[in-house]
């Protein structure tokens, strides 16, 4: 039977949630291209992307909204980033 555990315990010591408006043709840019799409957008504020994950959703169909998720834990030298939709319902 599947399993599911922690190898380690990780605190991460800061989370960032931005919110991402876009444009109809926006959208259309971040579905057929969404790491390039991101990299250009967050690169141009400063901001440096080490490993995307995408919501899977975002490829499928237009989202009400978009937050990216920044998880940054020092202890690791670890930053992720989770472009996430947001089904307002």
């Amino acid at each position: 039977m599947a399993t599911v555990h922690r190898p380690t315990e990780i605190d991460a010591s800061a989370v960032e949630i931005y919110r991402i408006d876009l444009t109809r043709e926006e959208q259309s840019e971040l579905r057929s291209a969404p790491e390039k799409f991101m990299r250009k957008l967050m690169e141009r504020d400063g901001h440096t992307i080490n490993r995307l994950l995408i919501d899977t959703r975002i490829l499928d169909h237009e989202c009400a909204s978009y937050e990216l998720v920044h998880v940054l834990s020092p202890d690791h030298r670890r930053s992720d980033h989770e472009l996430r939709c947001v089904d307002l319902m």
